[in-house]
């Protein structure tokens, strides 16, 4: 059985390496990959990453930061195609999963599961989960989606897989059927990032997606509005 885990990062995520690379260390599964995917507007910080004994790769920032998203995930997908792994792990460089993460999303046994962690501005408490779930619209007289609150989150119970809509890119395993055949993508007209068109070929092609609540993830992140070309 073949994993690998890939993090997408650039300079901007500097706050948190250490504490992320440390968080690392402790992950137990017998045999895994990690590379990083540097997307920085320059070579000097995937140097940086590979002074520390980090496996790590530059790709052309681009335009924004749904472009240079899209090109380290899409660079982690080759990898793992080329190289025959049996699953993709994406762990974005602000989270920190427990130790026995990954094999807790393999034992699963779901094509497609995300751990939890919580998303929003943490300096106004405005923290809610990274799940997306169906939505009934009595107007339109169909389904459409919406995020989970943070009233919602508290009666989660504290363990089991859950069925969404969508989870969330920052902790999320997909299996080499599914990414095989599923590259990542983007609408450059449009706002959203590779991981709502990623989830959205899921829901079209009926593949189910789960959130596994036992596997919860500190997110270190700093405000969206932080970001200035996404």
């Amino acid at each position: 059985m073949k994993v690998l885990v890939y993090t997408p990062i650039y300079s901007g995520k500097e706050y948190c390496l250490p504490e992320f690379v440390e968080n690392c260390k402790q992950f137990n599964f017998p045999d895994y990959k990690h590379i990083y995917i540097d997307n920085s507007i320059d070579e000097e910080y995937v140097e940086r990453l590979k002074s520390l004994g980090l496996e790590a790769y530059h790709v052309e920032r681009g335009n924004n930061t749904r472009e240079s998203l899209t090109r380290s995930q899409n660079f982690a997908r080759r990898v793992a195609i080329d190289d025959g792994y049996d699953y993709m792990i994406s762990l974005e460089s602000d989270i920190f999963p427990e130790k026995d993460f990954i094999q807790k999303l393999i034992m699963s046994g779901k094509p497609v599961i995300t751990g939890l962690y919580m998303i929003g501005d943490k300096s106004k408490g405005q923290r809610h989960p990274c799940i997306t779930v169906k939505k009934w619209n009595e107007t339109l007289q169909a389904f459409g989606t919406r995020l989970l609150t943070a009233e919602e989150a508290q009666k989660l119970p504290s363990e089991g897989l859950m069925p969404v809509a969508a989870g969330g890119m920052g902790c999320c395993l997909i299996r080499r059927e599914i990414f095989t055949e599923f590259p990542f993508w983007y609408e450059p007209r449009l706002k959203g990032h590779s991981d709502i068109f990623f989830f959205n070929d899921m829901y079209n092609y009926n593949i189910p997606v789960y959130v596994d609540l036992s596997v919860y993830c500190e997110h270190d992140n700093k405000p969206w509005a932080d970001v200035k070309d996404r």
